[in-house]
């Protein structure tokens, strides 16, 4: 039988036991709520983003003249996309953003451009022409302040284009993070017949029965000469004048000797 003064001990020892008990029990709720909730400053530990990737392909690997071309692209995030075209005679324009198609802010998955009411027309000169893309999530200010032309000019080589965009990059972005994707295709010529350089009998009224098979701008001028298009007006002889009407326009270039 125990004693008065045991019981005592006992039940001091049993409150002493349940005390701690309930401490514990109640760290450990205070612990599992603090796990449940957001922290009160919300610094948590987020997961490294997934790595940004693009890719870019056309319809075809070969175009004729005139042909118009499809270009897809996709990415694996949002991003900000900038498309560069790279011609064979190494003149570089920026294809996208362009006049037409201004945002350049694009959900993840597939895109198919032109994306609007616009075309992307072979045109010469022949041979390798190439594609290069590049995406970001930020804005690496590659746009022009305008669009004084549809698809603006970059550089008269790649050389002299890489080194515009890099200072363009690193004008806005000091640690720029952007990845990149190329692809090209052939320019070939299927014209199998060549037209006259000169009429014969000088007047407006000749009839020339063909003109410039693909879209142009306000001022854009072509002629034909050796088998293909060439941009410009020659030294003399028929050329076509795309107007502000929005169509193409004959002219004839005649140059005059001086006699002696």
């Amino acid at each position: 039988m125990c004693t008065l003064r045991e019981v005592i001990e006992m039940k001091s020892s049993s409150t002493r036991f349940v005390l701690l008990l309930l401490i514990g029990l109640v760290g450990l709720s205070v612990l599992g709520s603090a796990q449940g909730t957001p922290a009160p400053l919300g610094i948590v530990p987020t997961p490294s983003p997934q790595p940004l990737t693009v890719s870019l392909w056309t319809d075809k690997s070969v175009y004729v003249i005139g042909e118009t071309v499809a270009i897809t692209f996709t990415v694996s995030q949002a991003a900000y996309i900038y498309i560069y075209d790279i011609q064979p005679d190494g003149i570089v324009r920026l294809i996208f953003p362009n006049a037409y198609s201004q945002g350049n802010y694009v959900s993840a998955g597939a895109h198919t451009l032109p994306d609007g009411l616009y075309r992307f027309t072979v045109a010469p000169p022949t041979g390798t022409e190439q594609l290069q893309i590049v995406a970001s999530p930020i804005n690496l200010g590659l746009n022009p302040p305008a669009f004084y032309e549809p698809f603006p000019l970059v550089g008269n080589d790649p050389q002299s284009a890489t080194n515009q965009i890099q200072v363009q990059i690193m004008g806005i972005v000091p640690v720029p993070v952007y990845v990149s994707d190329w692809t090209s295709f052939q320019i070939v010529t299927s014209y199998g017949y060549t037209p006259p350089s000169t009429p014969s009998t000088p007047g407006y009224s000749y009839y020339y029965p063909f003109y410039p098979p693909f879209y142009g701008y306000p001022g854009a001028t072509w002629y034909w000469e050796g088998g293909e298009w060439h941009f410009g007006i020659p030294s003399s002889g028929w050329y076509w004048y795309f107007g502000s009407d929005g169509s193409w326009h004959v002219r004839i270039t005649f140059r005059f000797g001086t006699g002696g």
